[in-house]
Order: C-alpha cells, then structure tokens, then sequence
C-alpha cells in the first residue's frame, strides 16, 4: 500500500463526513467509510464513490450505532478514526434511545480502537444536536450550553 496509511471514518455519508473523506484522499490516504444500512439499497453513495482517487483508495462498509460492532472491520488496519457518525433523526426513536446508541456506539468504536493494534490517534465530533436542541434561543453556543 503506497499514501500515508488508511483512516476511517465513520458517518461517511454525513456532511461532516463527506468532507474529511474528500479531504483525505487528496492528501493520499486509503480510507474506510461506514454507512448506515439500508435494506431496500436505495441510499446513494456516488457523491463519495465519484471522488477523484475513490476507485482506487476508498471502501465503504455497513455499520449501524444500533450494532456497535459492525464498525471492527472497517477500523481494522487503519491508524486513525475520525468519528462522525451520530444518529440525528429523532423521528427513528426517543431522544433517550438515540442518546443511549450515541453513547454505546461511541464507546464501542473506541473499544475496537484500542483492541486494534494500528490506531494511533482518534477524533471524535460529537452531533450539532448535543447543544443546538437545548432549549435555548442563542445565536451563539459553546461548551457552557452542555451544563
């Protein structure tokens, strides 16, 4: 394998996501993305996989927060995860059960991190949601707005 070493990222589908793949690419790295699955397949990846040097450096596995360890493969090999995934549609569910898959989920991606002999650095970006739906009406929000 020739670049800099495989990464990945998880929520690759995101906006978020979608930015730091297209970003890591140009700078030569291999990447792993996780996308949600889809039964009916009708989710559409072309955006990620028509990214110049997709063909060649980029896979894309299925994995869902709901099922933490679907995400070991695609973080098996790789020297750094950018964690991005997050469930946001509340209409899936309660905010308790989004809030719990976010957790178990994050903590399960970290296990499988630190199991792997090949991770050196995590990064982890937490939902828009964590301080946008807090009941405030403040134009801008920081780390104060979590207490």
């Amino acid at each position: 394998m020739e670049g800099k070493g495989r990464v990945c990222v998880t929520g690759g589908t995101g906006f978020l996501g979608s930015w730091i793949i297209k970003t890591l690419l140009e700078h030569s790295y291999f990447v792993n993305t996780t996308v949600r699955s889809d039964p009916e397949c009708k989710r559409e990846l072309s955006f990620l996989t028509n990214l110049p040097g997709a063909s060649q450096k980029l896979q894309i596995f299925r994995a869902d927060l709901s099922n933490p360890d679907s995400f070991c493969a695609a973080i098996e090999g790789c020297i750094g995860v950018f964690h991005v995934a997050s469930p946001m549609n509340f209409q899936e569910g309660p905010e308790e059960v989004l809030t719990k898959r976010a957790i178990d989920g994050a903590i399960s991606i970290l296990r499988a991190c630190l199991n792997s002999s090949t991770v050196k650095r995590v990064v982890y970006a937490s939902s828009a949601a964590a301080v946008s739906l807090n009941g405030k009406d403040d134009e801008v929000m920081d780390e104060s707005f979590l207490e």
